[in-house]
């Protein structure tokens, strides 16, 4: 189960300028949100949210195969 493997999740919508991301536990409860725009520096800003809101065991759900790529390249590194 989710909450037994994991701290938290962080969920980006993204679209062609900015990103926006949620973090939520393992249970479903709303830790926070952030805005990024779709850049090297958002990328940066969103993983600094993710460290912060969720410091240890989590997973990332990026939106979309075009506009997520980025995002989800610089995570993968």
């Amino acid at each position: 189960m989710l909450f037994e493997s994991l701290e938290g999740v962080i969920g980006v919508d993204t679209h062609r300028d900015t990103l926006a991301a949620g973090a939520v536990t393992a249970v479903g409860a709303t830790l926070g949100h952030a805005d990024a725009p779709a850049s090297a520096v958002g990328y940066q800003q969103l993983l600094d949210f993710a460290r912060t809101q969720v410091p240890d065991r989590r997973c990332w759900a990026v939106e979309g195969t075009s506009y997520g790529a980025g995002l989800t390249a610089f995570l993968a590194e």
